[in-house]
């Protein structure tokens, strides 16, 4: 079974920030959406999310969507540690919940915080795919960059979909 991950952008990194009414961040889905029923097209059914806001929940959101449409296709949900929403707004925490509630799968990678909980999570989401989807606007810091460098240096292929 082919298995996609993702890994992406927070809201605070968008240009429009949390305005999901944005032009841009309508294409964004769009593209992320097509992406993701690209990969089912060529046998991909298996999807992992790090549940992250922003890129990561329109990610599980799109392969929710298509769940609806085709068989055969699930979610797994990589949650870093348990606390991994505590300071969320109640929509994003809402979000979160609706997911996790459809998802096939929830993995904890680790029981509390910690310094390295997302890297693991990330780890975790990169050895356990064959193809990572990347929400990225060119930063060269942060998790989704260190996300994609995991993802190059084990010869996984890469579908970046940018944002400007």
């Amino acid at each position: 079974m082919k298995t996609c991950c993702f890994t992406g952008s927070r809201p605070e990194s968008f240009p429009w920030k949390e305005d999901e009414d944005d032009l841009r961040c309508i294409e964004l889905k769009r593209q992320i959406f097509a992406a993701v029923s690209e990969l089912v097209d060529g046998g991909c059914c298996r999807f992992i999310s790090g549940m992250a806001r922003g890129a990561d929940i329109f990610c599980a959101e799109a392969v929710i969507e298509l769940m609806k449409e085709r068989e055969g296709i699930t979610l797994e949900c990589a949650v870093p540690c348990p606390e991994q929403a505590r300071s969320w707004s109640p929509i994003w925490k809402e979000r979160r919940e609706a997911i996790i509630g459809k998802a096939d799968r929830v993995v904890t990678l680790c029981p509390h915080y910690t310094n390295f909980c997302m890297v693991k999570r990330n780890d975790y989401m990169v050895e356990n795919s064959d193809f990572v989807i990347a929400v990225w606007g060119g930063q060269t810091y942060g998790g989704t960059y260190g996300t994609i460098r995991k993802a190059q240096r084990a010869d996984k292929p890469i579908k970046i979909i940018r944002y400007a």
